[in-house]
Parts: C-alpha cells; sequence; structure tokens
C-alpha cells in the first residue's frame, strides 16, 4: 500500500461515512445529491468559468482542474448549508445505512474528481495509489451504485415501516 494517497484515500471513506452515521439519512442524501449535482455543473461550466476567471485575473497560478474542484466543493456546501433535498437531517434510518451512504457519497466524491484531472496528471495519481486505481477501473459503479442504493433501501425502508 502507497501510504501517501491509498492512506489519504481510506481516512476520506471513513470520515465520510462517520459523517453520514452521524449526521443521519438526510443529511447523508444531501451530501449525496449535493455530489451528483456539483459534478454535472463542474464538468459542464467548469471550462466557461475558467476562461472567464483567466480574463480577470493577472496571475497563471490556477488551473482548470482548481477551479472544477472548487465549483464541485462549493456547490455541495451550498446545497447542503440552504437545502433539505434528502429530508431532516434526525430520522429513523439504520447506522448501517447511513455510513453505507457516505461510502458511496465518498467513492462518488473520489470519481468525481479524479475525472476533473488532465490524463497525464490523472495517469500519474493512478501509478501511485492502488485505491485510486481500483475506484478509477470501477468508476461506473460509482456513479450507479449510490442511485441503486438509495431505490433498494427506500423499498426496504417501505416494506419494513408496512
Amino acid at each position: 500500500m502507497t501510504l501517501s494517497w491509498d492512506l489519504f484515500i481510506i481516512v476520506c471513506f471513513a470520515v465520510m461515512a462517520g459523517m453520514s452515521a452521524v449526521l443521519g439519512r438526510g443529511k447523508a442524501l444531501n451530501i449525496l445529491l449535493g455530489s451528483f449535482m456539483g459534478y454535472v455543473v463542474s464538468t459542464e461550466l467548469g471550462i466557461l468559468v475558467f476562461d472567464q476567471a483567466r480574463r480577470f485575473s493577472h496571475t497563471e497560478s490556477f488551473s482548470l482542474f482548481l477551479v472544477k474542484l472548487a465549483l464541485f466543493f462549493a456547490i455541495i456546501i451550498v446545497l447542503n448549508a440552504k437545502t433539505e433535498l434528502g429530508g431532516k437531517g434526525g430520522d429513523d434510518s439504520s447506522l448501517v445505512v447511513n455510513l453505507i451512504y457516505g461510502f458511496l457519497a465518498a467513492g462518488f466524491m473520489a470519481t468525481a474528481i479524479l475525472s476533473f484531472l488532465e490524463p497525464s496528471e490523472k495517469a500519474n495519481l493512478l501509478a501511485n495509489s492502488n485505491v485510486l486505481a481500483q475506484i478509477n477501473n470501477f468508476k461506473l459503479i460509482w456513479i450507479v451504485a449510490p442511485i441503486g442504493f438509495l431505490f433498494v433501501a427506500d423499498f426496504l425502508k417501505s416494506k419494513v415501516s408496512k
């Protein structure tokens, strides 16, 4: 295991899962849905924002990756601070379900951030991290699994509550 990146990614997954367990289903879903929205906006508007920022800036100290990353996290933060997309934070969801939401959100975020990188930077990072390489190999799963889990968890919750 490459301690630098692999350990960092594992800690990020653990922190995200732990936060989701503590905050509850509603906030965990807010983070997850905000991540999807942030990904779409960053992917589609990142170049436009980057080009506009370069017009007004006299420095070359930022990159397209940093602009997309900033947009991604800004959208997640704003949506979590101002909305309740996934419902109220305190609910009766199980701890395990909340942990899974957090874990899937962390995987999706890692996939999104990897997609913002230039191909050469991405290749270098993947060569130095076994964990990120595996996340990248299964990126379709990290994109689809949160949506599938949302449906399965809600279906099971409705069956149990009847």
